[in-house]
């Protein structure tokens, strides 16, 4: 599954998607289960049967419930139909491979709570908020993607302007050229020319670095030399760093 919103429940890796169906095999796993544990439970499949219904409207699975609950309910043959209408249900998805690229077995987020109060009480508690954040927009992963977002377009803006204001002085444009720009961003920001992979940084430097791109662009249509934009870009990062440390010791 792409676009995920990984975070942390104390040093718990936990895996949603962006509409907020929730991993449940690296989760059930620390506290030692297994989501077919929980899916062969006949509390858990009337639930999913009746779920069912109030999201599609269809009794169908409510009426299967009610046979497969006549069987013994420790026999394997009960268990096999539970796990079969829960799955049957739509509100179950498994993909296989490793958990890192979205392997495992994954519920409807009508289900993470009441999954995720069956491991434990506390956790369920964090779940459920994590899914409100995230169905309503308010995530913390959705201030990295704007933040993200915005310093690729910085990015390209930049470059645009670079390439430009050389041609109209007459000179070439070469890959060199916006690799230095891009390292002098880095520097500004890290003290170092090395390279940044901005898919890790936090959604604070992602702003810093659209910031000093969008100055930077601003330095270059202007003619500053290369030595007076670093000055300037390295003095900024600063002033945005006492800022940002300022309010931290204010809050």
């Amino acid at each position: 599954m792409s676009n995920l919103v990984n975070t942390h429940y104390q040093e718990i890796s936990v895996s949603f998607t962006e509409d907020a169906w929730f991993n449940a095999t690296s989760v059930a796993e620390r506290f030692g289960k297994t989501p077919f544990d929980w899916l062969i439970q006949r509390d858990t499949a009337e639930y999913m049967a009746a779920l069912h219904e109030f999201i599609e409207g269809k009794t169908g699975f409510l009426q299967e419930f009610n046979e497969i609950n006549k069987l013994d309910g420790s026999s394997a043959v009960s268990r096999a139909k539970m796990l079969r209408l829960a799955k049957s249900t739509g509100l179950v998805k498994t993909k296989s491979g490793p958990q890192s690229v979205g392997g495992g077995t994954w519920l409807h987020p009508k289900l993470a709570v009441a999954f995720a109060r069956w491991l434990d009480v506390n956790f369920a508690i964090w779940c459920d908020d994590q899914v409100y954040q995230i169905l309503t927009g308010r995530h913390q992963h959705y201030d990295w993607k704007r933040a993200r977002h915005e310093s690729i377009v910085s990015f390209k803006v930049m470059n645009q302007i670079l390439q430009f204001t050389r041609e109209q002085s007459g000179k070439t444009c070469e890959p060199h050229h916006f690799s230095n720009e891009a390292r002098l961003i880095n520097y500004a920001l890290t003290g170092s020319f090395g390279k940044v992979n901005r898919e890790e940084l936090n959604p604070s430097d992602l702003d810093l670095i659209a910031k000093l791109e969008a100055m930077d662009t601003v330095f270059i249509g202007c003619g500053k030399s290369y030595e007076e934009r670093k000055t300037e870009l390295v003095r900024y990062a600063s002033e945005q760093r006492a800022k940002a440390q300022k309010h931290i010791s204010a809050a």
